[in-house]
């Protein structure tokens, strides 16, 4: 009696995450067998720099050395298929190519569509703006095309935040250009109104 076997979406989900694994900065970092995400994806990307940093190799040498310490039954598949290929490669040759290969078309698009999805709400400005960056940072060392620019950050800062911290900017009339400067004003209004709202009612 066969049994027949029912693929399930889900299952890649809970599947669990891949590891990246690094006894020395000079010896080859391993990546265990598991799942990928961008952000695995990301620290394989610095162990593999810094290995090749450390290890003495030279750089046309150091792909054949971390390619083989890749331990995903299907990663090791794509490598061994084109072996010769991949062993002529530039080290950010290879991970351009891995990336294409390991994650999901759209994950940097699910990645935007979050910044842009993201409003302030009851959250301290402050704390919110953090967590913006951070998405966006993580765009910009993936070396992502969605990676949102200053402008376009201040933007969305200024369009979701809280009504109430809106108006209180908008009448203050902020005018600063640099990024950094405008967000520690608005982060200082936002204190204001936060301090403001736990005072006792007289």
């Amino acid at each position: 009696m066969s049994a027949t076997l029912a693929f399930n979406p889900e299952a890649e989900d809970k599947c669990p995450l891949a590891e990246v694994k690094i006894t020395k900065l000079k010896e080859c970092p391993m990546l265990t067998e598991g799942r990928m995400d961008d952000y695995l994806f990301q620290q394989w990307s610095i162990a593999c720099h810094q290995y090749q940093k450390h290890s003495g190799k030279k750089p046309m040498e150091v792909v054949a050395y971390v390619a083989d310490g890749m331990l995903e039954p299907q990663f090791i598949a794509w490598y061994h298929t084109n072996q010769s290929r991949i062993n002529a490669m530039m080290l950010d040759e290879y991970l351009e190519e891995f990336q294409k290969f390991a994650l999901p078309c759209n994950w940097q698009t699910k990645v935007r569509d979050t910044i842009l999805g993201s409003y302030q709400e009851r959250a301290s400005f402050a704390n919110w703006v953090m967590v913006v960056q951070n998405l966006n940072a993580h765009l910009k060392n993936m070396g992502s095309k969605h990676t949102l620019s200053d402008l376009l950050l201040k933007a969305h800062f200024e369009f979701h935040m809280h009504p109430d911290l809106r108006w209180k900017m908008d009448a203050k009339k902020l005018e600063l250009p640099e990024l950094a400067n405008w967000i520690a004003e608005v982060t200082e209004l936002d204190e204001e109104l936060a301090e403001n709202r736990h005072k006792p009612k007289q």
